[in-house]
Parts: C-alpha cells; structure tokens; sequence
C-alpha cells in the first residue's frame, strides 16, 4: 500500500519567514503521522513553480522527513474571461480550485490513499493508521466535518449547471452534506473511477468554473453524494485550520452531536443566528440550493 500526504502550497520569493505556517504544519504531521509509522508515507507540496531549490532545502531543512516538491505551473496559466466576484477571489485561487477538484488525481495516481492537511493547517492529535482503517473497512472519504456551501454564486449557478449538463438527481446530491476539504483522507483509486473523472472535468474545465468561482467542496461532495458513497468522520483528529481561526475536534460523542451531518458548517455565529438567517433565508430566497434554506 502506497500512500501520500499532500497540499497544494503558495511560494514566497525572498521572505523564507512566511513559511512559517507550512513549517509548523509539516512538523505536526511529521510529528502525528509520519514518525509512528512502520511503512514510509511520502510528504508531497505541489506547486506553481515559484518555490526555488533554496526554499526547498530550507523548508526541508526545517523537517525530520524529506518533502518531495512538484511544481504544476503548467495548470495555473491566464485565461482571458470576465469572473464574477472579481472583487474577491482573483485567477489564481479559482485555478486553485480547479487543481483540487480535477488536475489533482492525476498528479497523485500511483497512490493507494491519500491525505490532504492545507498549508494552514496545524495537527494536534490523529490516528497515525488511519490508512490502514480506510483498506480494512473499505472506507472511501474520511473527513472532520461536513460543509455547507456559502458562496452564494456557486449556489446560483453550479445546481443550474449540472441540471443542464447531466442527469444527475441534483436535488437529492446538492444537499449541503459536503466534505470541509481543508483536512481529508481518501482513496485515490475512487476519484479515478472513469465516470467519475467525466463528471469532474465536465465541471472543472468548463470557462463557469473560472468564472463563478466554483470550489472543490461542492464539487467533490456532489461527485461523493452521487456514488452514494457514505462521507464518514475520523474517530481520532484535532486541529487548528489557522486562516479560519477554527479548530476541528472528533470523537465518538462530538461525532454524534457537533460534527455530524445535520450540523454542517456554515458560519462561525452561535445557533440563534443561525436560526434567523435560516428562516430569513426561507422567506426571501427563490434559489432551492441556496445554502440559507436547506
């Protein structure tokens, strides 16, 4: 069984300093998962071709495991269309989502299971046989948390898409039970499954991905909730996803109650808050995938 835990990670030209987060997060695998196991696990950082052979050292000279970096520029090329949201999320983090959801599987093919840990991320506790889990129970996605989708124009045209696009049930898949894709283990060989890999480049290379800034929650959640495939929580994680100040904790009682799916991420507000954008949302919204009514 060959495994890979991986990130797709920005690079600093001239500031080793702002590696520090990466740093801190290889060492916490490196710490959690890497150091406990009896069969090596490759550590993969792609990225777009501007991290240097001396960044390279110098964040490997910073852990006990050696990194293998992949540059995968060839992806993050400009492309001449008008985005929504252009105020927000610039060309870079729409391909960004591209990668995760499509050009990612490819890249990482030779791979039994795969463990995504963002470049944000800082490991306090897991189970460092997690793979081993997932091939004896014949578990396919493992996750911290599910998600709602919050971006509203993903919400406005994605569902459209796809209705147009395929036949798939995309009122029973477009549910809002997605994975919170900051943190998971998978099988690789389910993402390279042939009507699979349509579906998600049907999607992902179509110019609507760029320009309503569709994310690879949505998109991998639709693909997983089509192949009926049950998105199960880890038994033993916590960890600090430090862009969004939030920790993520599973156990058997949290995983009952906080983690699970009736209570998917979608705000950081206390639960009266929730309530009224709900009902707010139910009595103003015309969009039945829209994240506020479901």
């Amino acid at each position: 069984m060959k495994n890979v835990i991986f990130a797709l990670t920005r690079g600093y030209p001239h500031d080793l300093s702002t590696y520090e987060n990466l740093i801190k997060r290889n060492f916490s695998i490196y710490e959690n998962i890497i150091n406990k196991q009896e069969t090596p696990i490759d550590m993969l950082l792609f990225h777009e071709g501007n991290i240097s052979i001396n960044d390279q050292e110098y964040i490997n000279s910073k852990n006990e495991h050696k990194i293998i970096f992949k540059d995968v520029s060839k992806y993050f090329q400009k492309v001449d269309l008008k985005f929504a949201d252009t105020e927000k999320f610039n060309l870079g983090y729409r391909l960004m989502c591209k990668f995760n959801m499509y050009h990612l599987w490819n890249e990482i093919s030779e791979y039994d299971y795969a463990l995504r840990v963002d470049e944000d991320i800082n490991i306090a506790t897991f189970d460092p046989f997690v793979f081993e889990y997932m091939k004896k129970n014949k578990v396919d996605f493992l996750v911290g948390r599910y998600s709602k989708e919050i971006h509203k124009v993903t919400n406005n045209t994605l569902p459209n898409f796809l209705i147009k696009n395929t036949s798939l049930d995309v009122s029973k898949i477009y549910n809002h039970r997605f994975p919170y894709t900051n943190l998971y283990a998978t099988s690789v060989k389910f993402w390279l499954d042939a009507e699979v890999q349509n579906l998600l480049k049907m999607i992902a290379t179509s110019n609507e991905q760029i320009i309503y800034r569709w994310g690879d929650i949505p998109v991998l959640g639709v693909i997983l909730n089509h192949k009926n495939i049950d998105i199960k929580l880890f038994h033993k994680l916590e960890y600090n996803h430090i862009s969004h100040n939030f920790k993520i904790k599973n156990n058997a009682l949290r995983n009952l109650i906080i983690n699970s799916k009736i209570n998917p991420i979608s705000i950081n507000e206390g639960l009266p808050t929730k309530l009224k954008i709900k009902i707010r949302g139910k009595l103003t919204s015309k969009n039945p995938y829209d994240f506020e009514i479901n």
